[in-house]
C-alpha cells in the first residue's frame, strides 16, 4: 500500500474524474467524492456524477449519500471521509480523494476542528453594517472571494447565510488575507493520515470550450428534465439544491421569463465564472503540486506516481 493519501483537485471540467479512474486502477484503490453536490441523490446530470460505465469497476465514495432536502455540511463530510478512509485502507486498498469543492478538501487535510467554532458578534456586527451600507450584492462578492462554494449555494439576499457563511470561513481560516502565513500554520494541523495534493491547471480558453461542450452534451442527457423536478419540489429559496449551478438557470425559463437558449447560455456562463473562481481558490489556499492538464491521462498518472 502506498504511504500516502492522493487528493486531485482542479476546476470543473478540468478532468479530475477521469484521472482519478484511471489512477485508481494503476494503485488498487478506491475514489472518495470532495463534490458538494454529487452528494445528493437523484441530481446526476447537472453534477456530472460519475457513471457505472465511466468509472470503469472502480468504487466511488460519498455520492448519493442525503436528499435533496436534507442539509450536509462541511463538518459532515469531514467526519464521513476519515470514516471512509479507515474502511478503505482497512481492505489493504489505497484512498483518493478528488473533487473541486476546496473547502471539503482543506477540512479533511488540514483536519480543521468544527466542534470550536464561536460566534464573533463583533464580526456579525461588521458584516451586517456592510450590507445595510453597501448592499448584500457586495457582501455576497466578499463570499465568493473566500469560499465560492458556499457563495454559488447561498442567495445573496440570504444576508443571515451569507454572514453565517463568511464567520464559517474565518473559523475554519480560510481568511484570503496573510494566506501565505495561514498555509505554513495550516501545515502543522495536518491528520494521521499523510496526503499528497494535486492540482489540474488547464489552459483558460480551452478549459472554458470544454464547459461549454459539457454543457451541451448536459442538455442533451436531460439536464432540463432534472433541473425541473428540482423546480417542482417547491422547496426552500435558500436551499442548497435551489442555489446550485446547473438548476437555478433554468427556474427563469420554467417561469417563462426568459428562452431555453438564454437559460443555456447562462448556465455555460455561471459555469465558467464558477471555474474562474475555483482557479484562484486553490491557487491561494491549498499547497499542491501543478499538473499540467494538457498531458495525458496516463502522462499525468505517471507525473504523480513521481510525486509521491
Amino acid at each position: 500500500m502506498l504511504d500516502k493519501i492522493i487528493c486531485i483537485v482542479g476546476p470543473t471540467a478540468s478532468g479530475k474524474t477521469g484521472l482519478a479512474i484511471e489512477l485508481a486502477k494503476k494503485i488498487n484503490a478506491e475514489v472518495i467524492s470532495a463534490d458538494s453536490m454529487q452528494i445528493y441523490k437523484d441530481l446526476d446530470v447537472g453534477t456530472a456524477k460519475v457513471t457505472e460505465e465511466e468509472a470503469q469497476g472502480i468504487k466511488h465514495h460519498i455520492i448519493d449519500v442525503c436528499k435533496v432536502q436534507d442539509k450536509f455540511s462541511v463538518a459532515d463530510f469531514k467526519t464521513m471521509c476519515y470514516d471512509k478512509i479507515k474502511d478503505i485502507r482497512s481492505r489493504r486498498k489505497n484512498v483518493i480523494i478528488a473533487g473541486g469543492t476546496g473547502l471539503y478538501v482543506n477540512a479533511v487535510v488540514y483536519n480543521m476542528n468544527f466542534d470550536e467554532e464561536e460566534t464573533d458578534t463583533e464580526l456579525r456586527k461588521e458584516l451586517q453594517s456592510i450590507a445595510n451600507e453597501k448592499g448584500n450584492e457586495f457582501l455576497h462578492n466578499m463570499l465568493k472571494e473566500i469560499d465560492p462554494e458556499s457563495a454559488s449555494s447561498i442567495h445573496m439576499n440570504n444576508v443571515k447565510r451569507v454572514i453565517r457563511a463568511i464567520e464559517m470561513a474565518k473559523n475554519v481560516k480560510l481568511k484570503s488575507v496573510h494566506m501565505n502565513e495561514e498555509k505554513e500554520r495550516l501545515k502543522q494541523e495536518k491528520s494521521i493520515y499523510n496526503f499528497s495534493v494535486f492540482c489540474i491547471e488547464q489552459d483558460r480558453e480551452y478549459l472554458y470550450n470544454r464547459i461549454n461542450l459539457r454543457v451541451d452534451l448536459m442538455v442533451k442527457d436531460g439536464i432540463l428534465e432534472e433541473a425541473r423536478k428540482v423546480y417542482d419540489m417547491n422547496l426552500p429559496k435558500d436551499n442548497t439544491c435551489m442555489q446550485a449551478i446547473g438548476y437555478k438557470e433554468f427556474f427563469p425559463y420554467f417561469d417563462g421569463k426568459i428562452t431555453l437558449d438564454e437559460a443555456i447560455d447562462n448556465l455555460k456562463k455561471e459555469t465558467r465564472h464558477y471555474a474562474k473562481r475555483q482557479m484562484t481558490w486553490f491557487n491561494n489556499k491549498l499547497d499542491c503540486i501543478k499538473l499540467d492538464g494538457s498531458k495525458s491521462k496516463d502522462e499525468l498518472v505517471d507525473e504523480i506516481l513521481r510525486n509521491i
